[in-house]
């Protein structure tokens, strides 16, 4: 397996960084709205019953659907970690 790695937060061929930076930027609301919504709404006072469910829903479908074309990173925080331990910046931003 010389020479194998795996691109962790990288563009699939054919993806351009605008199209992957919007994709980001759609997935990364979807979540944050779903989060407001359900967990944080300061109207109700309490953690909804369907919050876990609804936020586990958008993550694996923001996975699903983000995933094969540029990683689905949804957090720059999480592509940090193995960037910096990489040392890989390239499309870090995505």
């Amino acid at each position: 397996t010389g020479g194998l790695t795996t691109a962790g937060f990288a563009l699939s061929s054919g993806v351009g960084v605008w199209n992957a930076f919007v994709f980001e930027i759609v997935m990364t609301f979807g979540l944050v709205y779903t989060v407001y919504a359900t967990a944080i709404d300061p109207k109700k006072g309490n953690l909804g019953i369907i919050a876990p469910i609804a936020i586990g829903f958008i993550v694996g479908a923001n996975i699903l659907a983000g995933g094969a074309f540029d990683g689905a990173s949804m957090n720059p925080a999480v592509s940090f970690g193995p960037a910096l331990v990489s040392w890989s910046w390239d499309n870090h931003w995505v």
